[in-house]
């Protein structure tokens, strides 16, 4: 009996440690997601070099070319350069932000060089004007591709998830 209760045991670690260390291409891409939100997150008592060490970084995480459409807009397709100069010409809030991508469902194509991602982008902030909490959160469908062994946003389509009150 206890020879059977190890040999269950033994098995049950041997399967966990197969199921996280076993490359899955779902899992880096994952991965790839966690980082991004790191990256984009921005600490309360941000300095000027960390601000630019995380751009740098974010070259990292997009193709050449991404098509942008935000809402019903027509997509478009503009430089990795012209999303990053948007993102480095932003003002963050006082208090810094935090990114998160939650309800993360990865659909990898069959070839695995590339996969559709929805999630939902939860940003995490204080209000400028009077420093209460807020929460701002954004459905997102990516388009991933595989392009020199590195997962890259080839795509990005976002519509609003909380319903906002009128200003």
């Amino acid at each position: 009996m206890r020879r059977a209760a190890v040999l269950l045991v033994s098995l049950a670690v041997i399967a966990c440690a197969v199921y996280f260390w076993w490359p899955s291409e779902e899992r880096v891409v994952r991965n790839r997601l966690r980082g991004l939100a790191d990256t984009l997150s921005i600490p309360a008592q941000d300095s000027d070099v960390g601000r630019v060490t995380r751009f740098a970084q974010l070259r990292r995480y997009f193709a050449g070319e991404v098509d942008i459409r935000s809402g019903t807009a027509d997509p478009q397709s503009i430089s990795r350069d012209a999303v990053l100069a948007a993102i480095g010409s932003w003002t963050p809030p006082p208090g810094g932000l935090a990114i998160e991508f939650v309800d993360v469902q990865v659909t990898m194509a069959p070839d695995a060089t590339s996969a559709r991602v929805y999630l939902t982008a939860k940003i995490s902030g204080h209000d400028a004007r009077t420093g209460e909490p807020t929460v701002d959160a954004r459905e997102a469908h990516l388009r991933m591709v595989k392009r020199n062994g590195e997962w890259v946003v080839a795509s990005v389509e976002t519509t609003d998830t909380l319903e906002r009150p009128p200003s």
